[in-house]
């Protein structure tokens, strides 16, 4: 079995996190950002996206098929726990948001600090890769958030619902459906979203000290990388509007 995605990648830990914790034996392919469209397509899988697992003869791409895939080949422990699969099912779709959020603010940020994109990928490769990457960066920056339509005003719609996202967050975890004794698919898909905005400068301090942040650090507790204070400040008032309605 191999799974193919890159560091840096939230889908890609969310992946890797789900084989983990069912204690399966697989092969990390590590592909190089931007590249890895057209590896996975010269691999045999349909789409352009990672993650992409091989198992068997099967090609799974996409964390939400792939936490299905898993429950079918290897069913315990459960992703999906049969007495809340509707709303886990539920909680791992909204998830999908997270992550574009997530994607559209770090790139957003990256077109502001050169160094923030190096910061998650540095160590990670061969010595030339981190070389092509390093001098690539501000075209993979450019790209990616093309890709997923990270414009200013996209990023700062981000910033302005992320209370209602936390907030939705610290309910599930209120009620057991996130962060419990035994985590399921949407802890996986969530955390690892929520996990990189706390290496922003910009964010940490409105995040770090909610039942959410806790519990990204519990899922995930390293991520590297490091976001410089770059993001405007009007950007930020939403947040601060809402740390300051709880207090």
């Amino acid at each position: 079995m191999a799974l193919f995605t890159f560091d840096g990648s939230n889908a890609g830990l969310t992946a890797r996190l789900m084989l983990d914790h069912k204690g399966i034996d697989y092969r990390y392919v590590n592909l190089l950002p931007a590249a890895h469209a057209l590896a996975v397509r010269a691999l045999g899988f349909p789409g352009w996206t990672v993650p992409a697992l091989k198992v068997g003869g099967r090609r799974v791409q996409g964390t939400r098929n792939i936490s299905r895939a898993l429950d079918e080949l290897w069913p315990e422990p459960l992703l999906f726990p049969s007495a809340r699969r509707d709303a886990v099912e539920e909680a791992e779709r909204w998830g999908e948001d997270v992550q574009n959020a997530a994607r559209r603010l770090f790139y957003c940020a990256a077109r502001r600090d050169r160094s923030a994109f190096a910061s998650m990928t540095e160590g990670t490769h061969t010595l030339p890769a981190r070389l092509w990457l390093r001098a690539a960066a501000p075209l993979i920056v450019w790209l990616a958030g093309s890709v997923h339509a990270a414009t200013d005003s996209a990023g700062r719609d981000a910033l302005a619902a992320l209370p209602s996202v936390l907030d939705t967050i610290d309910a599930w975890i209120e009620e057991g459906l996130l962060d419990g004794s035994e985590l399921n698919a949407a802890d996986f898909q969530i955390a690892p979203n929520v996990r990189p905005m706390l290496f922003f400068e910009d964010l940490a301090a409105f995040i770090e000290a909610r039942p959410a942040g806790r519990f990204a650090r519990r899922v995930v507790p390293e991520y590297p990388g490091h976001v410089r204070r770059v993001l405007p400040d009007e950007w930020l008032e939403p947040l601060r509007a809402a740390s300051e309605g709880r207090s």
